[in-house]
């Protein structure tokens, strides 16, 4: 028979506890699993409520504290535990950081933040078109690489970023591994804030390009450098910093910036970057009453002064040069509008006195301008205005820019919608908007996107150009957006298109060739980034007039524009963009350069006159119907003649003609001589429209015999 198996008190006691433990975990209590996952990405977040930060994935885990609503995370993965999602996150409680989980009703990842292709990238990341690694590659993008991160996959235990990037002029949505790409913290914006690099900077502090350490440094600062707050990205300071004259927007580890005004032993604040009165000094006396009136409008708007060391009168003298700054101007083909001839150049090369012709520097109206109009266009005091003084905005890409201001730019342009074209390339349909073009384009270029739809703009007009058109005969299917390689002279379209499509080694520098839209957008600034944006023509002014380039032999040289009113029209479309949005209450760097020996006040234009030809075509003397022999021969630009008559003659008759038919002239008729032996003087006075004049001298000497 069965042995019956008795207990004693202790025993049963032991397997009721058990059986009570058995039923909590049942019933979901502090013994249920504990749920971990292995760190594999960093994705900025926000709490949307006060929560816990437990120890691990499970309601019932050890707090490290309660977050704050609106409070920023890090997201470092997740896992599930009964149905349940946990983000494994990094945050900070009561000033120090801590990783736990939270559950993820109560956080919200950031929407389409900012990334890069850290440094654990040797080669290439392949962006795939699914989230696994034998999915096909739809490009190959290289360390540094910025990106659109659009979401999170995890697929067998690995996680997966869906991204948006362009890269070779081409735009991709794909998945990369997330452990090859840095996402930027959530960032905010605040008033500008003074600041200065602190003493915890043993060396330099290195300024990035995104809030992260694999982030490529734009500059590096040392000790003390004044800065200028803009905003928070988690850890990082988003700022602006002008230093060994180069002014650029990034990124700092905030322990090392200290907000305020650095003190200096007496107590008073050091020099800092939103000391006007100091940036004011930089400036001659003939600058600063403007300058205070645009400070006292917009108190966050920097002014840097830019010392040429140049003498004003020798950059004036180089740079009116026949050909190197022309203007419109319709009144030489005899239509009385744009540019009047006052404006127009004279010297050789620009208009023949003989023949009262001006020359055509490029298209049908374009010709040279005098000194004096470059005077004007170069006195940098003409143009201390809010309307104006956007032709010394810093081009360099801000990560702030936004493609609302583009969009204004070119809201009154062929360009304000989509294009559509045959890639002649690849004979595939490509289409898109030409406010991302340009986005995509200062991203890439490291150019400000406002600077390149103003460009472009004014290069091809409002209404577009056969450069735009991609069906100019001979050169069907390129795009030449900035007109670059269309210089002055001959067909400057064909020669465009010509260089826009490699020219005749068939380059495939900067994107070519251009077989769109697109290509020509984003190659072209490329092109204008590393020829004139690096190499100290970082703004329009310096664009038109090169008098600080880092290659001495460039000066006056390698301007990308003749047009002289260039960077002034520009500079407008600009202003009336940011003016469409209000933003024009934001910080923005200006560099106003300054020369020597200027004028005491801003030089002006001429006054409007017309045509300034006073010179003669000829001369005709008579006497009793007999033409009299000028010598030497008559020549317009010969003044004083001698004729010798017979003792019979008394009287001669006098006829003059002028080059110009806007011209008059004074002195002919039938003048009488004075006696045998004698001479006469007659004078002529020629007299342009302008009011000019020019007077020539006949001696004519009556013989004796």
């Amino acid at each position: 028979m069965n042995k019956e198996n008795k207990m004693n008190p202790f025993q049963r006691m032991a397997v009721l506890l058990c059986m009570c433990v058995l039923l909590v975990m049942a019933q979901g209590g502090h013994a249920e699993a504990a749920a971990t996952c292995k760190s594999a990405i960093s994705y900025p977040a926000k709490t949307s409520a006060a929560v816990n930060l437990r120890k691990k994935a499970g309601a019932n885990y050890k707090s490290y504290g309660t977050l704050k609503k609106n409070q920023s995370v890090t997201i470092l993965g997740y896992v599930s535990n009964k149905g349940t999602k946990w983000y494994k996150c990094k945050a900070k409680i009561n000033g120090k950081s801590k990783t736990g989980y939270i559950n993820s009703v109560y956080v919200v990842k950031a929407s389409k933040p900012n990334g890069v292709v850290n440094k654990k990238v040797s080669s290439y990341l392949n962006v795939r078109k699914s989230a696994k690694s034998s999915a096909k590659s739809l490009l190959k993008i290289p360390k540094n690489t910025q990106v659109k991160v659009l979401g999170i996959k995890k697929v067998s235990g690995k996680y997966w970023y869906k991204i948006k990037t362009t890269y070779n002029n081409k735009t991709k949505t794909g998945y990369v591994l997330g452990s090859y790409i840095t996402v930027n913290s959530t960032e905010t914006t605040e008033e500008p804030k003074a600041a200065y690099v602190n003493e915890k900077v043993d060396t330099y502090l290195n300024v990035r390009e995104s809030a992260s350490s694999d982030g490529n440094v734009l500059v590096r600062l040392p000790k003390h450098t004044p800065v200028t707050v803009l905003g928070t990205s988690g850890s990082w300071y988003r700022m602006t910093v002008t230093y060994d004259e180069k002014t650029v927007t990034g990124y700092a580890v905030k322990e090392y910036i200290t907000i305020g005004t650095l003190q200096s032993d007496s107590g008073q604040s050091v020099e800092s970057n939103l000391d006007f009165d100091v940036l004011l000094a930089n400036f001659p006396q003939s600058y600063q009453t403007e300058l205070l009136k645009l400070h006292a409008q917009y108190p966050n708007w920097r002014f840097v002064a830019v010392n040429t060391n140049l003498d004003w009168a020798t950059v004036i003298s180089n740079e009116s040069v026949v050909g190197r700054n022309v203007i419109q101007s319709n009144y030489p083909k005899g239509t009385n509008s744009l540019a009047p001839l006052s404006y127009l150049s004279t010297a050789a090369g620009a208009y023949n006195w003989e023949t009262d012709q001006y020359t055509v520097k490029d298209g049908t109206n374009w010709y040279a301008v005098n000194s004096e109009v470059v005077s004007y266009y170069m006195d940098p005091r003409n143009f201390l205005n809010a309307n104006d003084i956007f032709q010394f905005e810093a081009l360099a890409y801000d990560a702030s820019q936004s493609d609302k201001v583009v969009q204004s730019i070119l809201s009154n342009t062929f360009m304000k919608g989509n294009y559509s074209v045959v890639d002649s390339a690849t004979n595939k349909k490509t289409s898109g908007s030409y406010k991302q073009a340009f986005m995509d384009a200062g991203q890439q270029a490291k150019a400000n996107p406002y600077f390149l739809a103003s460009r472009s703009k004014q290069e091809v007009g409002v209404n577009g150009s056969s450069s735009t058109s991609g069906t100019y005969k001979g050169y069907e299917g390129l795009y030449n957006f900035y007109n670059i390689g269309a210089s002055d002279g001959g067909d400057a379209v064909a020669k465009g298109l010509a260089w826009a499509g490699g020219g005749t080694s068939k380059a495939t520098t900067y994107g070519r060739p251009w077989t769109t839209p697109y290509k020509s957008i984003v190659g072209g600034a490329q092109y204008i980034a590393k020829n004139y944006i690096n190499v100290g023509q970082n703004t329009l002014y310096f664009q038109k007039f090169n008098v600080v380039p880092t290659n001495e032999a460039y000066r006056y040289q390698h301007q990308y524009m003749t047009n002289v009113t260039a960077p002034y029209l520009e500079g407008r479309t600009t202003k009336s963009a940011y003016e469409a949005i209000g933003v024009l209450g934001d910080t923005m760097i200006f560099y106003i350069p300054v020369y020597q020996n200027m004028p005491g006040t801003a030089c002006s234009l001429p006054p409007v006159a017309g045509n300034p030809n006073p010179y003669l075509s000829g001369i005709k003397v008579t006497s009793g119907g007999s033409a009299l022999t000028l010598t030497p021969t008559f020549k317009y630009n010969k003044y004083t003649y001698s004729i010798a008559v017979a003792k019979s003659v008394s009287q001669v008759t006098v006829k003059a003609s002028t080059i110009s038919k806007k011209a008059s002239v004074s002195g002919t008729g039938t003048i009488d001589l004075d006696d045998p032996g004698q001479t006469t003087t007659v004078t002529l006075v020629g007299k342009a429209e302008n009011g000019a004049t020019q007077t020539y001298t006949i001696h004519i000497t009556r013989n004796t015999k």
